[in-house]
């Protein structure tokens, strides 16, 4: 019993650190338990569409390189390879927009218009980081070179002015 008790706490705090951080989206987006649930059934499931798809382009890609760094590559077989890892690279991309379509069917219209708040602050992370590197803005910039130095980390786990929920420009 009394090692049940010591185990109950490092076997949440387990779970709770493999779960991505939906917090602070979760309250400025008002979503429902019901919903991260969703979205995050969702996302696994894409992300297990693509998968098989993901593996064939990281072959794909080792076997360009190899062939690419012999003396005399067969240049039908790169071109070959390069077309073949093109349409593996669509599928992903298409299969990911899919994903993100459904995705978003389980939002309210109030959410999409603060979902496309973060799509526009998005776009101004270049922006925003040489803003901090000038000191024009607070917050320690991305790097060694701004006032915070390196290793300092922002409240998402990341660097300070580049946390994000692991989506990146143009998904």
């Amino acid at each position: 019993m009394k090692l049940r008790s010591l185990l109950l706490p490092v076997f949440t705090a387990a779970v709770a650190l493999a779960q991505p951080p939906v917090n602070e989206l979760k309250s400025f987006l008002n979503l429902t338990d019901a919903q991260v649930a969703s979205i995050q059934d969702a996302n696994r499931s894409a992300l297990q569409a693509t998968r098989d798809l993901a593996d064939k382009l990281r072959t794909n890609r080792q076997n360009l390189r190899s062939l690419s760094s012999q003396a005399n590559p067969d240049s039908a077989a790169v071109g070959r390879l390069v077309l073949e890892g093109q349409t593996y690279a669509k599928q992903i991309a298409e299969g990911r927009a899919k994903a993100r379509q459904t995705v978003l069917t389980l939002l309210s219209a109030e959410q999409k218009t603060k979902l496309k708040t973060l799509e526009e602050a998005m776009q101004l992370q270049g922006e925003i980081r040489a803003a901090q590197r000038l000191n024009l803005i607070g917050g320690a910039p991305e790097g060694p070179e701004g006032p915070g130095g390196p290793g300092m980390r922002g409240r998402m786990g990341g660097p300070m002015g580049g946390g994000h929920f692991g989506h990146h420009r143009g998904q």
